[in-house]
C-alpha cells in the first residue's frame, strides 16, 4: 500500500496521524525473488495520540497491529469492570491486538472500530471507578 491509501484508511477511519514512518514489508520473505513485490507493496508504522499501529498488505489481507495501544479486544475493560467490546465479530484472523482486513474498505472499518474502543480505554484510565463489579 503506498502512503496515500495509508493516509485515505485513516483519514476515512478518523484516526489522526502524528507521524509514519515507512517499514519493509513483513509478509513477503528478504529475497530476490520478492524485491519487486515487498518494494512495491511497503508497511507503515503509524503513530497516533493512542500509541503506534502497523498496517500493510500480506497476500490477500492488509494486517493491522495496534500492540503498542492499550486495547486488547476482548480483553479490555471499562473501569466499572464490564467488557469493552471486540473489535469485530467477522470471521477472520485476529487476536487481542491485531486483524486482517479483507481489503480497505474493511480496513477502513476496523481502524474506526480501533480508534472508537481506544477511546474507551483511555476514558476508563482517566475516570476510576472507586467500587468496580467483579
Amino acid at each position: 500500500m503506498n502512503e496515500d491509501k495509508m493516509k485515505a484508511i485513516f483519514l476515512l477511519a478518523g484516526l489522526d496521524i502524528e507521524s509514519h514512518y515507512e517499514l519493509a514489508n513483513e509478509y513477503w520473505p528478504d529475497c530476490a525473488e520478492y524485491a519487486d513485490v515487498r518494494r512495491a507493496s511497503p508497511w507503515w508504522l503509524v503513530k497516533t495520540q493512542y500509541g503506534l499501529i502497523k498496517i500493510g498488505w500480506r497476500k490477500r489481507v492488509i494486517n493491522i497491529d495496534w500492540s503498542d495501544t492499550e486495547y486488547r479486544s476482548g480483553v479490555s475493560k471499562f473501569a466499572d469492570g464490564s467488557d469493552i467490546d471486540v473489535l469485530t465479530k467477522d470471521d477472520v484472523t485476529k487476536a487481542e491486538s491485531m486483524v486482517h482486513a479483507y481489503g480497505y474498505a474493511k480496513a477502513v472499518q476496523y481502524l474506526s472500530a480501533l480508534d472508537l474502543r481506544l477511546q474507551q480505554v483511555a476514558y476508563a484510565a482517566e475516570n476510576p471507578v472507586e467500587n468496580p463489579v467483579g
